[in-house]
């Protein structure tokens, strides 16, 4: 069963202790305000920020650009290159960055002092206010919950099904139907009769296999070859 999101996870990293608590308790008013419910983590360090987002998905990342040591930009940069899926917004009392923002795919450029109807504004433009389709899936020791757009791909191993995203695999005792009946969305395509792959994530095509962002290569089977290719094309054409 498909169920809605009850909860936005929010990661802010800003070396300034006193704006950084200025953000979460505006953040904080506009979830009471429209009964959003947030999970909101915050960091005065950018290292530990990006450690903690190479481990644990988040829905949106408000990011300080003129962090010490360093800067956002080239942090956000390291964590684009692990194809990580999160809305992005800038933070800055300059927009001296504002080129290289929209380069990494920033949905909004927030600039200091804050104000509630910018945020408010920036928290639209991410889709917070949006309901977020998730599925379950039962694993040896606790339940999971997953967008299914964050699934990259599923593989059949030994009667269990590991679901890889971009931070974790799960191991799930289940056939792959039975995962196919949670996972409905267009983007869903099964290689193989044990391989389901999100298209979003395909960087390269083969003759024999996909290859996908996070460097699975998805088998294709031999006798739908052209059939399996055709119908990736198909899709990645109305994507445009």
């Amino acid at each position: 069963m498909e169920e809605k999101s009850d909860i936005m996870r929010i990661v802010a990293c800003d070396d300034d202790v006193n704006e950084l608590e200025e953000l979460k308790q505006q953040l904080q008013e506009i979830g009471e305000k429209y009964q959003l419910p947030l999970d909101i983590r915050t960091f005065t360090e950018g290292e530990q920020c990006c450690e903690y987002l190479l481990l644990n998905s988040a829905d949106i990342v408000f990011m300080d650009i003129y962090l010490k040591p360093g800067n956002g930009v080239e942090l956000v940069r390291r964590l684009r290159q692990q194809k990580l899926n999160f809305k992005l917004v800038f933070l800055t009392s300059s927009n001296d960055f504002a080129i290289e923002s929209y380069e990494l795919e920033a949905a909004y450029y927030l600039l200091k002092p804050l104000q509630p109807e910018k945020l408010e504004q920036a928290l639209k433009r991410c889709g917070a206010f949006d309901k977020e389709e998730y599925v379950t899936f039962d694993t040896a020791v606790e339940t999971v919950k997953l967008k299914p757009k964050d699934i990259i791909v599923v593989e059949v191993q030994d009667k269990y099904c590991y679901i890889h995203t971009a931070q974790r695999t799960y191991k799930v005792y289940s056939s792959i139907n039975k995962v196919r009946e949670k996972l409905t969305q267009d983007y869903f395509m099964l290689t193989y009769r044990s391989v389901l792959i999100n298209m979003h994530y395909v960087e390269g095509v083969y003759s024999n296999y996909f290859l996908l962002g996070n460097g699975f290569k998805a088998p294709i089977r031999v006798r739908d070859s052209a059939a399996v290719r055709n119908a990736y094309m198909q899709w990645a054409l109305l994507q445009d």
